[in-house]
C-alpha cells in the first residue's frame, strides 16, 4: 500500500462523517446572493463543513474562474491535508494563505507546479487539471471509460475518462468536454461534492454474491442478493470486483471487463469480456470483491 492509500484510508473515516451527516436536500443555510438552484446543495454542503468559502459574506463568486491555489486550498480542506507541516515541495512562488494545502497535497502525488518550482497559484485552474486533482484525490483511475469527446487527449485524457466512467461529469456539451476552459468556482463545487458523494458510496457498499456463471466465453454473470444502488452504472458495478482467470494448465491472467449490464431489477450484472476469450479452455474466473473472492468454473474446450 502506498502513501497515498495509507492516507487515503485514513481520511474516509472523516469523509464518511461529513457525506452521512449531511441531509443532501437541506435547504441552503448560506449567505451567498450569487448562488443559483444549480449549485446551491453542493454550495451549503461545502460551506457547512468549512471546505470552502465564498469571496465575502454575501458573494460565493458562482460564476468567477477559480485559481489553482484556492482550488488547492479548497480541496487540502476536504481531504484534511492543509498541513503547514508538510515537506516543502520546492515551489517559490507560495504565499502563506496556500503554501500548507499544496505542500500537503504535493506529498500525496496529488497535485504537480507548472513546472518544478513554480505552483502558479494565481493562474486559473482548467478544467482538464481540475479532473486530474479529484481523480488523484479520491484514487478513480480504474473508472477510465471512453469518452465521446472530441477536445479530449493529451496528459489529462485519462483523468477525464474516469471522471466520465464515474458520471460525476458528463462535459459541457455532448461531444465537449472543455479541457482547456478554465473552470468556474461554482462548476468546481459541484464536481466536488458528486465526487465525494461517489466515493463514499463505494466505501459504504460491498456486493453479496449469490451466484455466479461464466455463461459464454466473453461473458460471465453475477447474481447479487440485493439490487446494485441506483448512483452505479453498470460499468460502476463491475469496477466492485477484481477479475482473473486460471487456467486448468496453472497459467494466470488479467479479466478487464469492456461492457457490463445490469437487469432491470439491477440484481444480475453481466460483464463482457471480449479482449480475454476463453473459448477451448478451462479453468476458474475469480472474482474478487476485497472480502470474499468467488471462483466460477468453466469448461469451453
Amino acid at each position: 500500500m502506498n502513501n497515498q492509500k495509507l492516507f487515503m484510508a485514513a481520511s474516509a473515516v472523516a469523509l464518511a462523517a461529513v457525506t452521512v451527516a449531511a441531509p443532501v436536500s437541506a435547504s441552503s443555510e448560506h449567505t451567498f446572493t450569487d448562488v443559483g438552484s444549480r449549485y446551491d446543495e453542493a454550495v451549503s454542503f461545502l460551506h457547512e463543513y468549512e471546505i470552502i468559502n465564498g469571496l465575502s459574506a454575501t458573494k460565493f463568486g458562482t460564476q468567477q474562474t477559480l485559481t489553482r491555489g484556492d482550488a488547492a486550498v479548497i480541496l487540502a480542506n476536504t481531504l484534511g491535508l492543509n498541513d503547514y507541516s508538510a515537506p516543502d515541495a520546492g515551489f517559490k512562488d507560495l504565499n502563506h494563505r496556500v503554501r500548507g494545502a499544496v505542500n500537503g497535497l504535493a506529498e500525496y502525488g496529488i497535485i504537480s507546479g507548472v513546472t518544478k518550482t513554480q505552483f502558479k497559484p494565481n493562474e486559473p485552474l482548467s478544467r482538464g487539471a481540475m479532473a486530474k486533482f479529484l481523480v488523484l484525490s479520491f484514487e478513480l483511475e480504474e473508472f477510465q471509460e471512453e469518452t465521446p469527446f472530441t477536445d479530449v487527449g493529451g496528459v489529462f485524457e485519462p483523468y477525464i475518462e474516469a471522471l466520465f466512467g464515474t458520471q460525476i461529469t458528463s462535459g459541457k456539451t455532448p461531444t465537449s468536454y472543455g479541457t482547456y476552459t478554465n473552470i468556474t468556482r461554482g462548476e468546481f463545487a459541484n464536481l466536488l461534492y458528486n465526487t465525494i458523494l461517489f466515493s463514499e458510496m463505494l466505501d459504504f457498499y460491498s456486493p453479496s454474491v449469490t451466484h455466479a456463471e461464466v455463461t459464454t466465453p466473453t461473458s460471465t454473470q453475477i447474481t447479487l442478493f440485493e439490487p446494485i444502488p441506483e448512483g452505479f452504472s453498470a460499468i460502476d458495478a463491475s469496477y466492485l470486483f477484481d477479475y482473473s482467470v486460471k487456467l486448468e494448465d496453472g497459467t494466470e491472467m488479467i479479466l478487464t471487463p469492456t461492457s457490463a449490464k445490469l437487469s432491470t431489477d439491477r440484481k444480475v450484472l453481466t460483464i463482457n469480456h471480449v479482449s480475454t476469450d476463453l473459448s477451448g479452455k478451462t479453468g476458474v474466473v475469480i472474482a474478487d470483491d476485497y472480502e470474499d473472492i468467488i471462483e466460477i468454473p468453466f469448461d469451453f474446450k
